[in-house]
């Protein structure tokens, strides 16, 4: 009686549940994905204005400029790191 009610019943309930579960978790990592290069597109959007905006006559030299520069890219280095890892991983689990 019990091996039917596991076999029948709990067995195909606890299939569904697991393919439910990865559907939603593959649909979470794509839109972290998603997410993670439109903020690494805005990232270096960011660096490139204030790039430029370092370069004018009124502000080069300007240090406090530079080391928000600095902190901007060394930023976006490891959110290209980040990026490398995450695509890569994914790519090793399909």
């Amino acid at each position: 009686m019990i091996e039917t009610i596991i076999v029948y019943l709990l067995f195909p309930l606890a299939i569904i549940s697991t393919a439910v579960l990865l559907w939603y978790i593959r649909k979470l990592l794509d839109t972290i994905e998603d997410n993670s290069l439109e903020m690494k597109e805005r990232f270096n959007a960011f660096h490139e204005f204030l790039d430029e905006t370092y370069k004018m006559d009124l502000f080069h030299g300007e240090p406090r400029l530079k080391e928000l520069l600095s902190i901007i890219k060394d930023f976006d280095e490891w959110a290209s790191e980040f990026e490398e890892r995450t695509i890569t991983e994914k790519e090793n689990n399909d």
